[in-house]
């Protein structure tokens, strides 16, 4: 209602706002500052969330044919968005039992120099792990060596079930000795996937350069989403900590759920974030998640998050709905898995197209 009652003021404006409301960008860089990231209003830019975010990064920064570093498995959308700019995937591992390969991110950076390197630091999706602050120093300073711009998905960033009230969680870019770290958010994952509110963060000549691109696809963000953001941001930490206790018992009552119904699965226990990477103990996630659809469960398939059909063991289990969605979701899983171990679907590469 507040923000409502503001836009009237806005309305002799022509609307077009490619850059931002200065208090909503203002208040995000006053976040980025009380995080331990000194931060000016005019080193952010508002964005039509964190998957507009990342393509507009792909598309002003990248040539057709450059190498991109990116995760594996990682943030679907954001591998579309990186092919779509033109961008190579060189892909690095990330397990839920040993995190980032270390070793294979510093060989790839060292013998690609990607234009770009797209990683989740903070409660990885889908894997929930977290980057260690050696390893996200040692990575700054590589790429800063190899001439690749860092881009940092933060959407997950403050989704951690163990911080205390008012802990502020540490950006990336306090590791950065150069301009060469961008971070993305968005509160798409902490308040509602469909206030479509996202966010750059990076230096003043990027942030102009991105500006100047953005309208090739779109002419800004609406204001009336800016104005109730900025009227929640007051707000924003109370709502974490409800959204993060919500999470917490959305994971524990799926991996109780996944223990008792499908014994064979292994379901890690994440800190943070939205979803389980479970293990199937099978190569069949593309036949589970087809079958899974018969029994009103639409779930994507492992391979979704890879390169080239792998993952085929694992599959994305999300715990962000109520505890009934949840009992009903994994009974349908359990009927598909049952009948999939029984019978293994015959999958033609067009029914495969509808689940990887």
């Amino acid at each position: 209602m507040r923000a409502a009652a503001l836009l009237p003021s806005f309305l002799g404006d022509s609307g077009f706002d490619v850059v931002g409301q200065r208090m909503l960008r203002r208040a995000l860089a006053d976040r980025f500052t009380a995080r331990g990231l000194p931060t000016d209003p005019d080193e952010i830019l508002v964005t039509n969330g964190a998957q507009a975010a990342i393509a507009l990064i792909a598309r002003t920064i990248l040539g057709r044919g450059d190498r991109v570093l990116v995760e594996s498995p990682t943030y679907p959308h954001a591998m579309e968005a990186l092919r779509q700019a033109g961008g190579r995937l060189e892909p690095v591992a990330v397990t839920t039992d040993d995190g980032w390969d270390a070793a294979a991110l510093e060989q790839v950076l060292q013998r690609t120099s990607p234009a770009l390197a797209y990683l989740q630091p903070d409660y990885h999706n889908p894997t929930g792990r977290s980057m260690s602050p050696e390893l996200r120093e040692k990575l700054v300073a590589i790429a800063a060596r190899q001439g690749t711009t860092l881009i940092v998905d933060e959407t997950m960033g403050e989704l951690g079930f163990d911080l205390e009230p008012g802990q502020p969680v540490v950006p990336f870019g306090v590791h950065a000795a150069s301009d060469g770290v961008v971070t993305v958010g968005s509160v798409g994952k902490t308040l509602w996937g469909g206030l479509r509110i996202g966010w750059i963060r990076a230096d003043r000549d990027l942030i102009q350069r991105f500006a100047r691109a953005r309208f090739g696809s779109d002419l800004g963000t609406p204001i009336l989403e800016q104005l109730i953001v900025n009227e929640l941001l007051p707000d924003y930490d109370r709502i974490l900590l409800e959204r993060r206790e919500l999470l917490r018992t959305g994971r524990d009552h799926l991996r109780l759920l996944l223990a008792d119904r499908i014994p064979d699965w292994h379901a890690p226990n994440p800190a943070g974030g939205l979803t389980l990477w479970v293990e199937l103990g099978a190569p069949i996630s593309s036949q589970l998640a087809l079958a899974a659809r018969s029994e009103g469960v639409v779930i994507a398939a492992g391979p979704r998050f890879g390169i080239d059909g792998v993952f085929e063991r694992f599959l994305r289990v999300p715990f962000s709905f109520p505890s009934q969605v949840l009992d009903d979701a994994v009974g349908g899983l359990a009927a598909a898995w049952s009948g999939v171990t029984r019978h293994p679907l015959d999958i033609g590469v067009e029914d495969l197209a509808a689940v990887v």
